[in-house]
């Protein structure tokens, strides 16, 4: 069954090759993650996907963001199965320069070993259960009928809720929206995230201004660091 309830797709069809009796017997990590990638690109390539057939890194004509987007397929053992999940990890090379810079400066000053992290992580179930608790468990996959039905419920939600979200980063727009909308995305690095997304928009008057007005006395060392440094170290001083 699909993860709709309906028939979903037949396991001999999946791109990877793999017929049942075998995939029964070589079900492991790497091969769920080779075809559901293979599968996604078969039934959704032209609207979503590079054309390298690896790879689950988005390209749309639409995307007017130099964001690049990419689907990361996580399959971890547990008693007996797997636990999977699609996430969507975008990575900016202007934020990743600029948390660079950050992180020489931290690591000197408190002895650290801090590094870029992507921009953002963010799995599929989060976005269709809108980040609220008790959203969509991870899919348990124990055989090729799970794993079926798994492939069906990620084009389904390519095709739906998610996809419109992910969409929402093809523009610059759009993208500040969707930050300004939800305070979880970017866990410990977002001020440093939102600021370089600000500046994109606006300018760096106005993310300085914004990062400017910040109070971070008491906040955990990592986190108030990243505004110290924004305001001292990029603003010349916090406002302006």
């Amino acid at each position: 069954m699909g993860a709709d309830g309906g028939q979903g797709y037949p396991v001999h069809q999946f791109a990877a090759g793999a017929d049942v009796g075998v995939l029964t017997q070589m079900l492991d990590s790497k091969t769920i993650r080779k075809t559901v990638s293979g599968e996604l690109h078969s039934r959704l390539g032209a609207k979503w996907f590079k054309p390298d057939g690896g790879r689950l890194g988005v390209a749309s004509t639409d995307k007017l963001t130099d964001f690049s987007i990419e689907f990361d397929c996580y399959a971890d053992r547990r008693y007996g199965g797997y636990n999977c999940a699609l996430a969507a990890v975008f990575k900016w090379k202007k934020f990743h320069r600029s948390f660079r810079d950050f992180t020489n400066w931290y690591n000197v000053r408190y002895q650290s070993t801090a590094r870029p992290p992507p921009f953002l992580r963010v799995a599929f179930d989060r976005i269709d259960g809108n980040f609220l608790l008790g959203s969509r468990d991870e899919f348990w996959i124990a055989n090729e009928q799970d794993l079926d039905a798994f492939i069906a419920q990620c084009v389904d939600d390519l095709d739906g809720k998610v996809g419109e979200w992910i969409k929402r980063w093809f523009t610059w727009s759009s993208a500040l929206d969707v930050m300004n909308g939800n305070e979880q995305l970017c866990g410990s690095w977002r001020d440093h995230a939102y600021f370089c997304l600000l500046e994109q928009v606006h300018g760096r008057e106005v993310a300085c201004k914004w990062v400017g007005d910040i109070d971070a006395t008491g906040w955990p060392e990592f986190l108030a660091a990243q505004v110290e440094y924004l305001q001292l170290q990029v603003c010349g001083g916090g406002s302006v």
